[in-house]
Parts: structure tokens; C-alpha cells; sequence
């Protein structure tokens, strides 16, 4: 689910389970010490967050964090018992093993080969409002957009998905596409309020999904449009395949610094103007790139309004003047 901003609308995976008893003591250093359990928190799951609000309106409540969670990157020590689980070699150097990845409605651990990734991908999704007045001012100024970022994998390397409660001994999957997408964390069916996202309301979870999962939700639920837009990779020859994939490690690392915050009890916090989808993802390819003619210094917060997304990716020279056809051309949906 998406969320209205007046300026834009925000939109970040866990672990999967074995089930000898050893490998779930391995694991139940996760599980909450503190507090009662919050509603719908599961002890079947290793890397599920109980986390109330630390400060603000709603301090002291339960984040939602059952559905919309941050990725947790795995130890090698986790990476290994998922491995077994699988009945994988152990992890190899260069793989990202990733938990909290949300695909068919429930969460996965994910492994992704070295140097799999093919392509990068900035995604906007244009929506209107549903409110007349704002769906007339949004077709003329375009003020409600989401923005995520894919991943396509290589064929034959394509990211391994092994269900992550540990109850839960379905088989595995293989799947080409990951997107990460940050979003803010509301309570069940509640409204989002943009001036409650600059008051301490929401949390924040940097979410990684299937590409699946998106069109389902996006696509054929919402009737939505998703723009994609081809990165350009800033590095030389011999490198891009590397620099492709430390997009994807800098995505997972951004996702575990919120993971362990939570996991910590601290509360990481939505804010509509400067941390949001927008922001979430210029903030991935600034973190790994060394730009030619830009600096971080010279950021603005108008950058984080979807009208200035793309300038703010051609100023950084970011912009691939490759075409690419919607996702909703890709996956065989109307350009709504």
C-alpha cells in the first residue's frame, strides 16, 4: 500500500527456519527480552520486530512491523543455517544473504549470488490522490508519486528465496527481480497524514520485495503506472558489473542499520519532507558512487519532491538515455 504525500507518497527481509532444535536455539537471540510481545509479533519467525515508539504522539504503542519491515543482512553464522536448511554449500565470498524480503505474503530469506546483478533500475509510480480537487492539480503538477529501485538479476543467477518462519518447510524459489522500497509504517488501515509524517507518527522500513509482489499490488490491485528508468553505471568497464552490485549491498546495508535500531527497541522514525521513498532512494546511489561533477553538498530538499527526482538523478549524471518500457508494458498491463 502506498501512502499520500502532498508532495509525494513513501513507500524495505527475515529468515527462514530449520527445524532441528539446535538451529532454532541459534536463532533465539532475536526474540524479545523486555516487554509483553506486541500483537501479532511471531516466535516462529527469528527476525521478527517487537518495537513501541520510543518518543513522540505514540510512545509507548506498537509499531506495525508484521508486514512492512526493514531487511536484516545475515551473520555468516545465519547464513549458514538457512545454507543447510536449503541443503546449499556453505556461503560463498560475495553473496548477499538477506532476510525480511516480502514475496506472496509472507517473508523469505534470500540469497544472491556474486555479481548477479544485470541491471539497476529507478522505478515511479504516478497515481492520483482520489480526492477530485488534488486528482485535478496532480494531473497538472504531479505532486503524488512513489519511487522504488529494481534489481534484475542475471539469468543463472538468480536470487534463491527460502521461507524464513520456522515452521514453515515449503520449498524454495527462484526469482530475477528485487525491489526495495521504503515506506511509512502505520498502523492497519490508517490513513497517511502528511503532516503527521513530520510529527513523529510513522515508523520508516526500507522493504525488500519481489518484483512480483509489486506488480500485484501496484498493477493489477491498484491500477497504477510504474515508470522505469535505466541507471548509468559511473565506473569503468571492467567495473560496472561490481558497481551494479554494491548498489544492491548499499541498499541491504541502508536496510540492516534500521534493522538493528529496531532490533535494539529505538524507534527510525518517517519524516515527509527529508526521509521518505524519494529520498531512500537518491540516497542508495549517493552512498556508493563517486560523482565526476557532484557533490553531496550541493543536495536540496526540493530533490525529494517527485518532480525533481529525475533532474536530481541527471544532475548526478545518473540518468541512462536507454529506453525502457513501463512495468506495466513489461508485465502485459494497460499504461493506466
Amino acid at each position: 500500500m502506498k501512502h499520500l504525500h502532498l508532495f509525494l507518497i513513501l513507500s524495505s527481509l527475515c529468515l527462514l527456519s530449520f527445524g532441528e532444535n539446535h538451529q532454532s536455539q541459534k536463532l533465539s537471540n532475536h526474540r524479545p527480552t523486555g516487554p509483553k510481545p506486541c500483537p501479532g509479533y511471531d516466535l516462529n519467525d527469528p527476525f521478527s520486530l517487537n518495537v513501541r515508539y520510543a518518543r513522540g504522539p505514540r510512545v509507548g504503542e506498537c509499531l506495525n512491523l508484521f508486514d512492512y519491515r526493514p531487511a536484516h543482512l545475515l551473520t555468516p553464522e545465519e547464513a549458514l543455517q538457512y545454507a543447510e536448511k536449503a541443503q546449499l554449500p556453505p556461503p560463498q565470498a560475495g553473496e548477499v544473504w538477506i532476510a525480511n524480503v516480502w514475496h506472496r505474503e509472507k517473508f523469505w530469506v534470500v540469497r544472491v549470488p556474486e555479481l548477479a546483478v544485470e541491471d539497476v533500475m529507478l522505478q515511479i509510480e504516478r497515481f492520483d490522490p482520489n480526492i477530485p480537487i488534488l486528482d485535478f492539480i496532480n494531473k497538472r503538477r504531479w505532486f503524488a508519486a512513489h519511487a522504488q529501485v529494481r534489481f534484475k538479476l542475471k539469468k543463472g543467477k538468480e536470487a534463491l528465496f527460502i521461507p524464513q518462519k520456522l515452521d514453515d518447510n515449503s520449498g524454495t524459489l527462484l526469482l530475477s527481480n528485487l525491489v526495495v522500497s521504503s515506506e511509512a509504517v502505520r498502523s492497519k488501515g490508517e490513513p497517511f497524514g502528511p503532516l503527521k509524517g513530520n510529527r513523529d507518527h510513522y515508523g520508516l522500513a526500507k522493504r525488500f520485495l519481489s518484483l512480483e509482489e509489486a506488480v500485484d499490488v501496484s498493477l493489477r490491485k491498484l491500477h497504477h503506472q510504474i515508470a522505469q528508468y535505466p541507471i548509468n553505471i559511473l565506473a569503468p568497464a571492467g567495473e560496472v558489473d561490481q558497481k551494479r552490485q554494491d548498489y544492491l549491498w548499499t541498499a541491504v546495508k541502508r536496510a540492516e542499520r534500521d534493522w538493528q535500531a529496531y532490533h535494539q527497541g529505538k524507534t527510525v522514525f518517517y519524516n515527509t519532507e527529508d526521509r521518505n521513498c524519494l529520498s531512500d532512494a537518491i540516497d542508495i546511489f549517493d552512498e556508493a558512487t563517486d560523482y565526476p561533477h557532484f557533490s553531496r553538498g550541493q543536495e536540496r530538499v526540493t530533490e525529494k519532491r517527485p518532480r525533481q527526482l529525475l533532474p536530481a538523478l541527471s544532475s548526478r549524471s545518473l540518468l541512462n538515455n536507454r529506453k525502457y518500457p513501463t512495468l506495466n508494458t513489461e508485465y502485459g498491463y494497460p499504461n493506466y
